[in-house]
């Protein structure tokens, strides 16, 4: 009898719904009960078009947010039973987060932005820094670790933050138009070194993008329309 060797999924999400209320009206339905199961190692897209609901999803499925109703089970974990401080804890530690701007703190080096994550969970600095460094150059910026993030370009702040993402080695990447505040050729790069990283650490990543070029590259690529994930057919 031959086994099905595909890998258990990391990370599920079942009947997630979500409204937001009106005066006056109806509340809007943006989710009617999305499904979505990620295995280790894969890439996803969603597209679709502006407001129908793709941003609230991530936000739901990196825990930022909470559904109406639905279940997310992320390594073994009921992620919803939590209460919130849980949640934070668990999102710092097992769901990274890359986002169209970059958000790193002006203040700081681009080291010290990596670190970030793992100092607030109270990781011990030293080996902290050194796996924070190990990070930068992996994203190709040990030259660049002690320099404020105004001293960055747009691709190199984009690169920190998939550093920052990746510090706490989490099980999910989820990515919200990375590429989107880039110009074209950086965005590729950026592209590539999400999908080099993916592949060499293992995540489970789902990237939200209006770039259907990027949106083929990857293992699935699902459209959300009218509060749903649909699947979108593979192109020859």
């Amino acid at each position: 009898m031959v086994q099905d060797t595909a890998p258990a999924p990391v990370f599920s999400a079942w009947g997630i719904k979500k409204s937001f209320p009106r005066p006056g009206r109806e509340p809007l339905e943006i989710l009617k009960g999305v499904d979505l199961e990620l295995a280790p190692g894969e890439m996803v897209a969603i597209t679709g078009s502006s407001g129908t609901g793709k941003t609230t999803l991530l936000q739901i499925l990196g825990t930022l947010d909470r559904p109406d109703a639905g279940r997310i089970v992320c390594g073994g974990e009921n992620v919803l039973d939590k209460d919130d401080r849980e949640m934070s804890r668990f999102r710092n530690r097992t769901i990274g987060f890359v986002f169209q701007f970059h958000h790193l703190l002006p203040e700081f080096t681009a080291l010290e932005n990596v670190m970030m994550p793992g100092l607030i969970a109270g990781e011990d600095p030293a080996v902290l820094r050194k796996k924070a460094a190990e990070l930068v150059d992996r994203v190709g910026l040990a030259d660049r670790a002690g320099h404020r993030v105004g001293e960055l370009s747009g691709g190199e702040q984009q690169r920190i933050a998939i550093a920052r993402a990746l510090v706490m080695r989490p099980l999910v990447l989820l990515a919200d138009e990375p590429t989107g505040n880039l110009d074209p050729d950086t965005g590729e790069r950026v592209f590539e070194l999400i999908g080099r990283l993916n592949r060499e650490m293992g995540l489970a990543t789902v990237m939200v993008t209006h770039n259907q070029n990027l949106a083929g590259a990857m293992d699935r690529c699902y459209e959300l329309k009218h509060g749903a994930l649909r699947l979108k057919p593979e192109t020859p």
